[in-house]
């Protein structure tokens, strides 16, 4: 093994200590993956002109995508789980920036369902073994570490729209491939400073109990919770997207907004939910995770039906709401599965940021066809209300009980005592 290898290797952390440098790493990582993961919406109005499609060629490619990668971070995950090399990783950034950036140059629409198949597939494998070593180099704070890594790719998700623009505006449709050079960079970064053979996070144990881990003590899978909170987080999913997706129309249609203003109302959702993540992050490590998911989505749930009810500055105010509460729990549910499984910790990861996504899109139909049907506000009151439930059912998940049986239990023993 030689030194930039060796280099790699997370040391040992004291609990509480972040291990800053390689947690940027694996950070700047997950921007650059998910920058090249949403270049290719902004560009589909050039994309339909040079290849003469329609909106439902627009509409099959998106759910034949969707459908095709659903499955891969949980895969991915269950073998990063028996070898835990940072080569999923490296190739997943490389083989992203190649796939992605080559979709300019795509004659076909056979081949540019090639192309974003590869980058994305490639985007998906990195996920798994990214969150097992965000989790080593977090030293307990487990998080806050995740939320960090989180924001990061939301972040990215912000950036992908702009640079892909940016790089088309100034050199044309055919230049997309300039936007390579970022995903190598990163692929690069990995490998010299995570290094090749990097450590398994250990198993989740008693000493996180401190940082609102009180389950992690248990070695074995706990599958019925975390089918659960897979089940919740789904709904999640199908929230965030049928928001995100119908905001911009909402917008223009039933406030009388520019398309430019749409689409910055779009950007503000997304840029404060990414903030969001943050703070979820960071509160549960103080509190139970299972709290901070339930109580994220019931305030998700009053911001909404208070941005369809209200206009001007408080409408605005409850859309930045309803983007910090929606993003809050995204980060806390990835660590809890992690807890949920801690032998199988990548695995779980995958489960909750790949095909919760995956399946959750599928929801997007039935919103628009509600919207269709009796209109759009009544999509957004649907979404509001499955926000309601989604945020009272996440209290059935078992931290909660626990905790509260542990501080019953407590009391009790005072009160014998006394």
């Amino acid at each position: 093994m030689n030194a930039d290898i060796n280099a790699g290797a997370i040391p040992h952390l004291q609990p509480g200590q972040l291990d800053k440098f390689r947690l940027g790493v694996l950070s700047f990582g997950h921007l650059v993956g998910d920058m090249y993961f949403a270049t290719l919406i902004p560009l589909w109005p050039l994309l339909i002109v040079r290849l003469d499609l329609s909106l439902t060629d627009v509409g099959v490619f998106t759910s034949v995508t969707s459908f095709l990668l659903m499955p891969v971070q949980p895969i991915t995950g269950w073998l990063v789980d028996r070898f835990p090399r940072a080569w999923f990783m490296i190739f997943g950034l490389a083989g992203s920036a190649l796939g992605m950036s080559l979709i300019g140059l795509a004659p076909t629409y056979a081949l540019l369902m090639a192309c974003v198949v590869i980058g994305r597939f490639s985007n998906s494998i990195f996920h798994p073994h990214a969150a097992m070593m965000v989790r080593a180099t977090s030293g307990g704070r487990h998080g806050a570490a995740m939320s960090i890594f989180a924001f990061a790719g939301n972040l990215g998700i912000a950036i992908g729209p702009l640079l892909s623009v940016a790089v088309v505006t100034v050199y044309g449709l055919e230049s997309t491939y300039l936007m390579i050079p970022f995903g190598l960079l990163a692929a690069a970064a990995i490998y010299r400073f995570i290094g090749v053979d990097v450590p398994k996070a250990p198993p989740a144990n008693a000493a996180d109990a401190g940082n609102g881990g009180h389950l992690s003590a248990v070695p074995q899978t706990m599958l019925a919770p975390l089918i659960l909170l897979a089940l919740l987080m789904t709904f999640r999913s199908a929230i965030w997207s049928g928001f995100r997706t119908f905001l911009p129309i909402f917008l223009v249609d039933y406030r009388a907004v520019s398309l430019l203003m749409s689409g910055l109302g779009l950007s503000v959702l997304s840029l404060f939910g990414a903030l969001g993540g943050l703070v979820g992050g960071h509160l549960s490590d103080r509190y139970a995770r299972s709290k901070v998911i339930a109580f994220s989505l019931l305030f998700t749930a009053v911001a909404i039906f208070a941005f369809v009810r209200t206009e001007g500055i408080v409408s605005l105010l409850m859309l930045i709401a309803a983007g910090m509460a929606l993003f809050a729990s995204q980060p806390v549910a990835t660590v809890l599965a992690q807890e949920f499984a801690p032998r199988q910790m990548a695995m779980a990861a995958g489960v909750m940021m790949g095909m919760v996504w995956g399946i959750g899109a599928l929801f997007v139909t039935p919103i628009g066809m509600l919207g269709d049907a009796a209109g759009l506000d009544s999509s957004m009151y649907a979404l509001s209300g499955l926000a309601a439930v989604t945020g009272l059912a996440a209290f059935f998940l078992p931290e909660i009980r626990h905790r509260t049986v542990n501080r019953k239990s407590v009391a009790g023993k005072d009160a014998h005592k006394g």
